[in-house]
This record gives structure tokens, C-alpha cells and sequence, in this order.
């Protein structure tokens, strides 16, 4: 069987929806004036983000790398393969309700991207799919929306490794 990309992020997205409760611990949305309203496994740069669906998070595999030790075919009678994944996880916020000083909001930016990392780091092996996973990587900047609003995010690089036949 090829390395199945669906199902390992989905269990990307599954643990981030799962730690979206504020029965969670973590808690994705801890400390933040408004929940995390979306997440889903889609580009932001492509799909045009509203700003109703925000604060979100948008998840997409960057790139891709198998260990060429073990040459043949996989599957259950072929060999085991290894493949290291890099999915690139894009936060992006803004707060409801009344306006906020530039200091603030970059605060709450700042506690969606540490209650992301932590969701993966009590969740290092993705409900048993990956062997381990750790956020590697966050960059903090701005987007432009398509309605010309302009937000502010975060781009964290989670890097996985799995073993597959």
C-alpha cells in the first residue's frame, strides 16, 4: 500500500478539533477572546478566507520524504517503509466584538500559536498513526484577505514521522 496522505491528516485535523473543547486539556482555544470557529484541511491562499470564519486553522501537507533504505514494494508481505511528513499549519485570527490595540491582538495571536503547539505536543503520535510528531517552526506575520482585510497569523511547520508497509 502507498503512504496514505488522507488519513494521516485527517488525524492532524482530528486532533486539533478534538482539543478545541473547553473541556480539552489543552485547550485550543484557551485564553483567546473567541473560539477557534474553523478548522479544516484546505489552502487560505486558494479558497478566500472570510473573516466570519475566523479565528482558524488551515491545514495542508508541505512536503513529503520517504527513507530510501528499505527498497521493494510495501504492503503485508513487502517491506517497511519510513516517511517523514511536514504539514504546514496556518493559524490566522481576529477578535470579535469591540476594537483592540495592535499589542492585544498580537497577544491572543501569540496563545492560539502556543495552544496549536501544544496540542501536538500531548499528541505526539496522532491517535497511533505517526511515531512521533513535534512543531518544528512558527512564523508570525500578516494576511491579506480577499475582502482587503488584513489579519494577523502564523504559520507553524508540524513534522511527523511514520512507518508504513
Amino acid at each position: 500500500m502507498p503512504f496514505d496522505y488522507e488519513a494521516n491528516v485527517l488525524a492532524v485535523r482530528t486532533a486539533l478539533r478534538d482539543t478545541n473543547t473547553t473541556t480539552s486539556n489543552p485547550d485550543l482555544s484557551s485564553g483567546l477572546t473567541t473560539r477557534v470557529r474553523t478548522i479544516v484541511i484546505d489552502d487560505p491562499e486558494r479558497i478566500g478566507v472570510r473573516i466570519n470564519d475566523l479565528p482558524a486553522v488551515y491545514i495542508r501537507v508541505q512536503a513529503a520524504e520517504e527513507d530510501a533504505s528499505s527498497l521493494g514494494a510495501p504492503g503485508p508481505t513487502g517491506v517497511r517503509k519510513f516517511k517523514d511528513v511536514t504539514y504546514e499549519l496556518v493559524g490566522i485570527y481576529h477578535r470579535d466584538g469591540a476594537h483592540t490595540t495592535h499589542a492585544t491582538h498580537l497577544t491572543e495571536v501569540y496563545r492560539l500559536a502556543e495552544n496549536l503547539e501544544g496540542t501536538f505536543q500531548s499528541r505526539f503520535t496522532l491517535s497511533g498513526t505517526a511515531l512521533w510528531c513535534h512543531p518544528a517552526s512558527t512564523n508570525f506575520g500578516a494576511f491579506d484577505l480577499e475582502s482587503g482585510d488584513r489579519v494577523k497569523g502564523f504559520i507553524t511547520l508540524l513534522k511527523a514521522k511514520y512507518l508504513f508497509r
